[in-house]
């Protein structure tokens, strides 16, 4: 936890005050089902960003869940078209079993991960990440496609 808030204090400003709101569409590996979500992210330094989320995993095998991210990008351009990330962040999530009488369980855990985002324009913007978080019972693989708009 640290070395995230070193991290996310470490550098640049020109791009201060860049943001862009996005839908998802991904799987978990774990669970082999569906997610869905969207995401805000907002460029406090020139090269790091912060990027809540919240994400839907479709029921399958009796369960279903309810991620609440928020996670820190170092953003490493490569092109005005392209950069790509590393990530780390906190996670919170909810597990709910859809059997009779059972309750939902949270867990809270770490998020690592790489993401790396084209720009189709100025405003617009298409994007893959794959993150791992790290919870008690319930460690999941994420992968998703993301479409955005920057503003």
């Amino acid at each position: 936890m640290a070395g995230l808030v070193v991290l996310c204090a470490a550098s640049g400003h020109a791009q201060r005050g860049r943001a862009s709101v996005g839908t998802r569409l991904g799987y978990a590996a774990e669970w082999e089902t569906v997610t869905v979500g969207v995401d805000y992210r907002y460029n406090f330094l020139q090269d790091v960003r912060l990027a809540p989320s919240l994400t839907y995993m479709v029921r399958n095998r009796s369960m279903s869940a309810w991620y609440m991210d928020m996670d820190c990008h170092y953003v490493v351009t490569v092109s005005d078209m392209f950069s790509f990330y590393p990530l780390g962040g906190l996670g919170f999530s909810v597990w709910r079993p859809h059997l009779f009488g059972t309750d939902g369980v949270a867990r809270l855990g770490l998020n690592v991960g790489l993401g790396g985002d084209l720009r189709l324009s100025p405003q617009i913007s298409v994007g893959l990440e794959m993150k791992y978080n790290i919870t008690s019972t319930y460690d999941q693989a994420l992968a998703a496609i993301r479409v955005a708009y920057h503003f």
